[in-house]
């Protein structure tokens, strides 16, 4: 019995020390935080940390976020599970975005220091993302247009929003891009809360759809050919500053102008007019979409919901 017993401590004893790591960061709920940051003798992660201490946000800049012993096999030899951030998986969707990984750590580490000083000041109390991935690029290849690369600079994932920071670019128009990862927080928190104005703001993009007036013009395929839909060249017509990029397009190739586009989303309308309002140049904005009085009071409303969001909740430099 003695021996027995020993056996069942020495056991009890080696399960403690295997899952030692695991309880470093546990939350509330007893579960693994994996976006808690601890310090590293490595540059990138001592400034990844300092970050996270200074503003509570993690940023990382691999995918992988975490390797954990998980025992042993029979050769006696260490096996670990890794914990992924997996950036195209959601609850009720799969995304296809391939996104490189950065490999310049000068890149990385100016990365860091952009989303330190230009983007995070700007977030939201409250409102902010698990984490940010920065990549190299961003390339949805669940693309009708085969024949076109469809990059994008931010995808907001359910753990993660990736930022690319494209390594072969010298240059990147920071402004615009900071406000554009912005956008993409105030949309997420927008279309998730909800408001009257919101309602509002969707509201102004309706048409004929299928022979019905009046029907919401969000997500419905236009072609040019289609009497039963309402139809424009120009997607501002309805209030859009963009189309569904990742959707059938086509143009005319005599005139060069589209015959068949999908209007966005809801989540990136409101993101385009988010990232207008945040670069704030009004006269740029009348300048470039003046003639389309929908784009005009979209705009201005949404000037107005952002001002309210900022004030209610207050953002991160307030603090």
């Amino acid at each position: 019995m003695k021996i027995l017993h020993y056996l069942l401590l020495g056991v009890a004893l080696c399960f403690v020390a295997c899952n030692d790591d695991d309880d470093k960061n546990l939350s509330s709920t007893g579960e693994t935080n994996w976006f808690a940051l601890e310090d590293s003798d490595d540059e990138l992660g001592h400034l990844a940390y300092e970050i996270y201490k200074e503003t509570g946000v993690t940023i990382f800049y691999n995918d992988t976020i975490a390797k954990v012993q998980r025992g042993m096999n029979a050769a006696g030899e260490p096996m670990y599970r890794y914990e992924v951030l997996g950036v195209n998986y959601d609850v009720t969707t799969h995304y296809a975005y391939l996104y490189p990984l950065l490999t310049d750590r000068d890149k990385i580490k100016k990365g860091m220091e952009f989303l330190r000083d230009e983007v995070i000041p700007g977030l939201l109390n409250g409102a902010s993302p698990c984490s940010f991935l920065l990549v190299d690029s961003l390339i949805n290849s669940n693309n009708a247009n085969k024949n076109t690369l469809y990059l994008v600079d931010v995808f907001k994932a359910r753990r993660t929003t990736c930022v690319a920071l494209y390594e072969k670019k010298t240059e990147i128009d920071e402004k615009s891009l900071s406000a554009a990862i912005l956008a993409e927080e105030y949309a997420a928190y927008m279309n998730r809360m909800g408001s009257d104005k919101l309602t509002v703001f969707c509201s102004f993009s309706v048409g004929k759809v299928n022979d019905v007036m009046g029907k919401p013009l969000y997500e419905v395929p236009m072609k040019k050919t289609d009497k039963k839909t309402d139809w424009d060249e120009d997607w501002r017509k309805f209030g859009f500053l963009s189309y569904d990029r990742g959707k059938t397009f086509t143009v005319d190739r005599k005139t060069g102008k589209p015959t068949a586009y999908t209007c966005p989303t809801v989540i990136q309308d409101i993101a385009d007019y988010v990232k207008e309002v945040l670069l704030g140049d009004d006269a740029a904005f009348e300048e470039k979409n003046g003639e389309f009085k929908l784009c005009i009071e979209k705009y201005k409303l949404m000037k107005s919901i952002v001002a309210e969001l900022q004030e209610t909740l207050g953002k991160r430099s307030n603090e």
